[in-house]
């Protein structure tokens, strides 16, 4: 079985399974979120998180870390999500190449693909087609 977490930057944190990481989603869906952060959480599912949207996006997540139970088993989502986002800032910032906050597999090879995969793949998704980190 594949393991999955999220990458951006020069960081890759391994989270759990596929299916820990559908139910995840599955309880920020059931969070009382704005309609516009919700595609912001969308955009991480079914994508990347574009670099002007790091900003905003890091409150979010600081935010629902702040609302979650400290024993909540996802507050090592929220903590690789902010860790990925700081690397991310700090890659572009030092190389002025952004490497994305993205869900991707986090075993050998399968990481390399992921971490190397054009964003141009990413952008041709369409909503009828699945996340690469759920094929």
């Amino acid at each position: 079985m594949k393991s999955i977490g999220f990458m951006g930057g020069s960081s890759i944190f391994e989270t759990g399974t596929v299916q820990e990481m559908i139910d995840f989603f599955d309880y920020l869906s059931g969070e009382n979120i704005p309609d516009l952060e919700k595609e912001l959480i969308d955009s991480l599912y079914r994508k990347y998180i574009r670099y002007q949207d790091l900003d905003r996006f890091e409150n979010l997540i600081t935010e629902l870390k702040k609302s979650s139970s400290s024993e909540s088993k996802y507050l090592k989502y929220f903590d690789a999500i902010i860790t990925c986002i700081e690397s991310a800032k700090m890659f572009y910032n030092s190389w002025e190449i952004y490497q994305p906050l993205k869900v991707g597999f986090t075993d050998m090879p399968y990481c390399i693909d992921d971490k190397d995969r054009p964003q141009e793949l990413y952008d041709a998704l369409t909503e009828d087609d699945l996340p690469f980190w759920l094929r």
